[in-house]
């Protein structure tokens, strides 16, 4: 059962990783994603959602929220979870609905 866990955590990670690339790549480029995880150090952030928000905010500042928002939208894309409302946004929020949606289905069960 540990194993399991670790294994969905670690697909899960994954997930979120291309996610987070692939939504920064269609907001700001190719070159701008490759430019912000450089600079940024994001690959070290992306397992740790507040983490990588508080990486992102002295860059961006407001445009955060848009970023993420576009990343929360590519990673329910690759979830095939329907676009969900949970209320004001918050990136964690919205990962953390995700991941647990993701355990859910990896264990049997039905999505959120």
């Amino acid at each position: 059962m540990v194993q399991f866990a670790q294994s969905a955590n670690k697909e899960f990670a994954n997930i979120l990783s291309d996610s987070i690339q692939e939504g920064l790549k269609n907001a700001i480029g190719e070159s701008g994603m490759q430019a912000v995880f450089f600079h940024l150090g994001l690959s070290e952030h992306i397992g740790d959602p507040e983490a990588f928000h508080h990486a992102m905010y002295p860059l961006f500042r407001d445009g955060t929220t848009v970023l993420e928002k576009i990343i929360v939208k590519e990673l329910f894309r690759k979830l095939n979870v329907s676009d969900y409302f949970l209320g004001d946004f918050g990136f964690q929020k919205y990962v953390s609905f995700a991941r647990e949606n993701f355990k859910i289905r990896m264990n049997g069960g039905e999505q959120l």
